[in-house]
């Protein structure tokens, strides 16, 4: 597939696939990618500029919980179940 064209793409997806995208756009780690926000219901709109490129969100107002989960301070496999699930969004 080819990711770089001179034409538009309108892409809809999933926000895992979404996260793997603009890591490859914006030049994130593999480290970096699962912590990647990605609102529901939000157009997302990359314009190549010099070394990267520019994301505009478009947010079409359709009301939804907010998924995203930040880095936890501790990622250590052996970490105890409280410290794992200090991310977790309150909704859950």
């Amino acid at each position: 597939m080819e990711l770089e064209r001179q034409e538009n793409v309108l892409v809809v997806c999933h926000q895992a696939v979404m996260r793997c995208l603009l890591a490859y756009f914006l030049d994130k780690t593999a480290e970096e990618l699962p912590y990647l926000k990605c609102p529901l219901h939000t157009v997302l709109k990359l314009t190549p500029v010099a070394y990267g490129c520019k994301v505009e969100s478009i947010c079409l107002n359709v009301e939804a919980v907010n998924t995203h989960r930040e880095k936890p301070e501790n990622v250590n496999i052996h970490r105890t179940t409280q410290d794992a699930l200090q991310t977790v969004p309150p909704h859950l």
